[in-house]
C-alpha cells in the first residue's frame, strides 16, 4: 500500500497527526509489524469510543421513550 493512501486512511479514521506520522515512519522504514500494532491499537481506541457513543444513544433512547410515554399518559 502506498504512503499517501495510508496517510489519508488514518486521517479519515480520526487518527491524530502524531500517531499518523509515527505509523508512516515505521512503515517507511520497514517496521511493518510495529506499524500494524499501532494501527490495531488505534482501532481498539476507536471501538471504545464507539461503545461509549452507543451507550449514550441507548440512554437517550430510553429517556425519550419514557418521556413520550409519560406525555401520552
Amino acid at each position: 500500500m502506498d504512503l499517501p493512501t495510508i496517510k489519508q486512511s488514518l486521517a479519515d479514521a480520526g487518527c491524530r497527526q502524531k500517531l499518523t506520522t509515527e505509523i508512516l515512519r515505521m512503515y517507511e522504514s520497514g517496521q511493518y509489524d510495529d506499524a500494524l500494532r499501532k494501527m490495531k491499537l488505534a482501532r481498539c481506541q476507536a471501538m471504545c469510543e464507539l461503545r461509549k457513543c452507543s451507550r449514550k444513544v441507548e440512554l437517550l433512547d430510553f429517556l425519550i421513550g419514557r418521556a413520550e410515554k409519560e406525555k401520552i399518559s
